[in-house]
């Protein structure tokens, strides 16, 4: 239990260094790259330093793979050097037990983690792009433009502006569809060189059967529905004789979607806790929509903070392998396993998109991987 301590008091110190090293270092390029345009917008200092410390979570889940990585390689890297390592395994300690003190650490950041990004995240990611649109974007906190939503099969909503913060709208289109009308179609039949046939059946097809376009659309609150302001709506069930009626005001019965709902379905997936990204796949699901990128989003906010405690298993094989060389070496092979982890990370969401592939599978892909070649690199260590 001694040497466990030991071993993990080395690891954990390694690790928080590591990822406060990487935080302050990210966050320093960030500042040098956005510092013009808090400037040119005349953002004051209170609000940089508010920007930046919600930004910290985000960076920090980011970053944590990287410093379990670095302090596993730092770790047994350093144990080598000093012979410590071998030391103990002339006492009949294998790899696989002195590194279990260590892989369980990196098990329980990973859990840590998984809570972290669901729910910690989101919140903090709300306030931050709450000031880059206030302060760096055109429209102002939460404004939003050329907003469509297909609220089922059959109803489309279209608005050019909606104001979160007031439930109000302007320039508004609602569309509604028929997906079973039947249209007459001709075909023609050759019957002879000289003599043709035409038949003429019916066929089923998507056919517009109403428009309405206002100028405003409010959310009425007490009665929970939407009113329309300054419209007109147009009966296209015949299109040959289009009815169209104007009206200042007309209640909107029909569309049952509430401004938080629709705030929600136009939020960055970023800015939305595990319960909110579901319930947006289940509102995207229900207007017919697809929603394999966003369930691959979900699955992998399960899966990202699991590569804190797979990435162990390639450094400590790794480390142990390398005796001679240095912390340069070292934070060589954590950058380029980083990048090959992200790598293989958004080459099997790109190649698995618009497939049958689950996207259960396709979050969990990268960490499948790299599990397995690690486990087999932590045995062959054992071995040799």
């Amino acid at each position: 239990m001694r040497l466990d301590r030991y071993l993990l008091r080395q690891f954990i110190q390694t690790f928080l260094f590591g990822v406060l090293a990487f935080v302050v270092i990210y966050i320093a390029v960030d500042i040098m790259e956005k510092l013009g345009k808090f400037y040119d917008n005349n953002v004051a200092g209170s609000i940089i330093l508010k920007y930046y410390l919600y930004s910290i979570p985000d960076i920090t889940q980011l970053i944590v793979p990287i410093g379990t990585l670095l302090a596993s390689l730092f770790t047994i890297g350093r144990l080598d050097q000093t012979h410590e390592l071998t030391a103990m395994r002339a006492a009949g300690r294998s790899m696989r037990r002195i590194a279990t003190p260590i892989l369980l650490f990196g098990l329980l950041v990973s859990g840590f983690m998984v809570y972290f990004n669901g729910w910690i995240v989101p919140v903090t990611n709300k306030e931050r792009y709450a000031i880059e649109r206030k302060f760096l974007e055109k429209g102002g906190s939460g404004a939003q433009y050329n907003v469509f939503k297909r609220i089922s099969p059959t109803l489309n909503l279209l608005i050019n502006f909606f104001d979160p913060t007031t439930s109000q709208a302007t320039t508004v289109a609602l569309e509604r569809f028929d997906t079973a009308a039947r249209v007459p179609v001709s075909t023609i039949h050759r019957k002879s060189a000289t003599e043709v046939e035409v038949k003429t059946d019916t066929a089923t097809t998507i056919r517009i059967t109403e428009r309405i376009d206002a100028a405003t659309m409010r959310y009425d609150t007490a009665r929970k529905l939407w009113i329309l302001q300054n419209g007109t709506a147009r009966n296209l069930t015949n299109p040959e004789l289009i009815a169209t009626t104007p009206f200042k005001e007309r209640e909107i019965g029909f569309l049952p979607i509430t401004p938080q709902e629709l705030n929600l379905s136009q939020q960055n997936v970023k800015e939305l806790t595990l319960g909110e990204l579901r319930e947006r796949i289940e509102q995207e699901r229900l207007g017919g929509r697809n929603v394999e990128k966003l369930l691959i989003d979900y699955y992998s906010r399960f899966a990202f903070p699991f590569s804190a405690f797979i990435v162990v298993f390639f450094g400590i094989p790794f480390s142990s392998a390398q005796r001679k060389s240095g912390a340069a070496m070292q934070i060589a092979i954590t950058a380029l396993i980083s990048a090959l982890y992200m790598v293989l990370n958004e080459v099997s969401k790109t190649f698995t998109y618009g497939t049958q592939f689950p996207p259960e599978l396709t979050a969990w892909m990268s960490n499948i991987v790299f599990c397995i070649i690690g486990v087999f690199n932590l045995f062959r260590i054992e071995r040799g």
